[in-house]
């Protein structure tokens, strides 16, 4: 059994169906179903050995189900805070379980959009949650380190059992890229795409370039080839960080 946090109701409702046509049994769970609906979902859940639950993070305040085996995040969770209580819902019976976070860098987008229907006094505070958020998705080292470390908590440099523990990523310096794609991207007069942006800096001479004369620009060329192919991670990462932002 597991519980899959999927965002809004209808993301919920799109993803219970889609996973239900696999023959595993799902059962969604958000606000919008009547109250009867939910208990007997709830109770159904608890009582089950192999089901999934896709719900909104509404789900799992006082369940008593010890035996959860997963906890997946299909997008971004609000804050670390809010990524431990749920994940903490998963192997409370001791045995192993696992937690999966899957985003994309529009949900840092979204995220950061969101901040400007904060109230002014609480955008720093939220700012500085998004910003920690971006900090665990994007690090290199160990997850449960960094998430430890974000509660005060003294944690050794590796857990041995996250992700980047297991198979720790290929860490290269991208800083000097990076100046060239934000170079790229201010010159050519943030109005492009990644796609455009890219001809540019690679030295791709087609008839819009030409037209807009970019091909003069002092950014023309300035990415190799080789180089190219890392553009649209070192994107992921700059969009998570708020260093660059989509329009």
């Amino acid at each position: 059994p597991g519980i899959i946090y999927a965002g809004p109701r209808a993301g919920v409702e799109r993803l219970a169906e889609t996973l239900k046509a696999t023959g595993r049994s799902v059962l969604p769970y958000h606000a919008g179903l009547p109250a009867e609906t939910r208990a007997e979902h709830q109770a159904r859940f608890v009582a089950s050995e192999d089901m999934v639950m896709v719900a909104t993070i509404a789900f799992g305040m006082g369940i008593d189900k010890p035996d959860v085996r997963f906890v997946i995040h299909a997008g971004l969770p609000k804050s670390i805070e809010a990524y431990y209580q749920e994940t903490g819902r998963a192997g409370r019976d001791g045995d192993p379980a696992t937690a999966i976070m899957l985003w994309g860098a529009e949900d840092f987008v979204r995220a950061r959009q969101r901040l400007g229907e904060v109230e002014p006094e609480r955008q720093a505070g939220e700012r500085t949650r998004l910003d920690a958020m971006a900090a665990l998705v994007e690090t290199a080292g160990c997850r449960r380190a960094l998430l430890r470390r974000h509660f005060g908590e003294d944690a050794p440099q590796h857990c041995g059992n996250c992700d980047n523990c297991l198979a720790p990523p290929k860490v290269v310096d991208v800083t000097e890229l990076a100046q060239k794609l934000l170079s790229g991207v201010y010159r050519t007069g943030q109005m492009f795409g990644l796609g455009y942006v890219t001809s540019v800096l690679t030295g791709v001479v087609d008839e819009k370039v030409a037209m807009r004369g970019h091909d003069s620009l002092s950014v023309f060329g300035i990415v190799k080839a080789e180089e190219a192919p890392m553009l649209r991670p070192l994107v992921r990462a700059l969009q998570a960080r708020g260093s660059l932002e989509a329009t």
